[in-house]
C-alpha cells in the first residue's frame, strides 16, 4: 500500500502567521466591539428579535446548554448568551486585550457562568469533538487566514443534535464596502497605519466626527479598524455556505435576514423610538411588512434567490451584506 497523505489541518505559513500576529495585536490595542453601555437595552432588543426571526426563543432555547462563542472579542455576545441561563458559556479569542476587557466586564456585571480563554478558532486541539450544545461565531472566521478550516473546526465541536450559528460576509453584498477596501488595498496594501489614516480621512469622516463629539474616539478607531484595516477579509455566497453546512452533516433551520421585513424590524428594534430623518420615514413606511412571519421558513430555491437579492441590495448601503445562518447537526442513526 502507498503512503497515506496527512489530510489534517496544516500549520499556518510564515506569511499567514505574521498577518495573524499583526491582526491579533491590533485587536488588543483597539478592542472591538466597544458597545456604548447607554444603548444596552436597544442592543438586547435587537438580539432577541434576530434570534426569534431565526426561529428560536432566546428566553428558553439556551437554558441548561453548554455554549461556545468562537472569536468572542470583548465578550458582548458571550455575556448576552450567559444571561439566558445556560449551564456554561466559554468565549475564545486570540486578542489578549479583548479578553482582558471581556473578563473585566463579566466581573463588573456579576456574571459567573462565563469563562474566557485565549484560543483560536483554527486550533482543533482546544476542545474534543462534540463538546458543545450550541456554538456561535459572529463576524470572526471571515477575518482568519483559513475560513473553511475554521468553519469545519466549529462544526466539529458541536454535539449531535446541537446547533451552530455563523455570521459571515456575503460575496454578493458589501458592494460599496468592497470598492472601498479594494481602493485601500491599492493605496496602502498591508500597511495598517496607512489604511487607518486613509479610512479616517476619506471613508468614514462623518461618522468619526460624531464619535469624537460623543467623546468615544477609541470606539470610533476600533470600528474603523474592524471595517477597513483587518488584513484578512473573506466572503462566500449563500449557496457556498449551505453546501459547507451540508458537507459537515448540518441542516440550516433559520437565517437573518430572510425578508426585507426582517431588516426593518431589526432596525426599529435597535433604534427604538429614536428613528429620525429619512431613515425614520423609510422605517415607518415599511413598518407593515416588519411583523414576524407565521409558519416555518423553508429553504426552497425561491427563498434562496430572494435572500441573495436582498443581501445584494443591502450591500449598496454602508456595511450591509452579511448574514447569519443557524444550522442543526444531524444525529447519525
Amino acid at each position: 500500500m502507498g503512503e497515506q497523505m496527512d489530510t489534517g489541518p496544516q500549520p499556518l505559513r510564515e506569511e499567514e502567521a505574521e498577518k495573524e500576529r499583526r491582526t491579533r495585536a491590533m485587536y488588543s490595542e483597539l478592542r472591538y466591539p466597544s458597545l456604548d453601555p447607554a444603548h444596552k437595552a436597544s442592543y438586547e432588543r435587537h438580539r432577541y428579535l434576530v434570534y426569534s426571526l431565526m426561529g428560536i426563543d432566546p428566553a428558553t432555547f439556551f437554558q441548561g446548554k453548554t455554549i461556545l462563542d468562537g472569536g468572542c472579542g470583548t465578550g458582548e455576545e458571550t455575556m448576552f448568551l450567559a444571561s439566558l441561563k445556560p449551564e456554561r458559556v466559554i468565549g475564545i479569542d486570540t486578542s489578549d486585550g479583548s479578553l482582558e476587557s471581556a473578563r473585566q466586564r463579566a466581573e463588573e456585571a456579576g456574571i459567573d457562568n462565563v469563562e474566557f480563554r485565549h484560543a483560536s478558532v483554527l486550533d482543533d486541539s482546544v476542545f474534543p469533538d462534540g463538546t458543545f450544545d450550541y456554538v456561535s461565531s459572529l463576524g470572526c472566521i471571515h477575518h482568519t487566514p483559513r475560513m473553511r478550516q475554521a468553519f469545519e473546526n466549529l462544526c466539529r465541536m458541536v454535539k449531535p443534535d446541537g446547533y451552530l450559528c455563523t455570521f459571515l460576509y456575503n460575496s454578493y453584498g458589501h458592494c460599496l464596502y468592497n470598492l472601498e477596501c479594494d481602493w485601500l488595498d491599492r493605496r496602502a496594501g498591508d500597511d495598517i497605519d496607512e489604511r487607518m489614516r486613509l479610512a479616517r480621512r476619506y471613508l468614514d469622516w462623518r461618522r468619526g466626527t460624531r464619535f469624537r463629539r460623543e467623546g468615544i474616539p477609541s470606539s470610533w478607531d476600533a470600528r474603523l479598524y474592524d471595517k477597513y484595516a483587518v488584513l484578512y477579509r473573506d466572503s462566500l455566497s449563500l449557496k457556498q455556505l449551505l453546501s459547507w453546512y451540508d458537507e459537515q452533516g448540518m441542516d440550516p433551520v433559520g437565517s437573518f435576514p430572510m425578508r426585507l421585513g426582517d431588516m426593518v424590524a431589526a432596525y426599529r428594534a435597535h433604534s427604538g423610538d429614536q428613528v429620525h430623518g429619512i431613515r425614520g420615514l423609510v422605517a415607518r413606511a415599511l413598518a407593515p411588512i416588519a411583523s414576524k412571519p407565521s409558519g416555518p421558513r423553508h429553504w426552497r430555491w425561491s427563498r434562496r434567490v430572494w435572500m441573495q437579492a436582498l443581501l445584494l441590495v443591502l450591500g449598496l448601503y454602508d456595511y450591509g451584506g452579511a448574514f447569519r445562518v443557524l444550522a442543526h447537526k444531524r444525529v447519525e442513526s
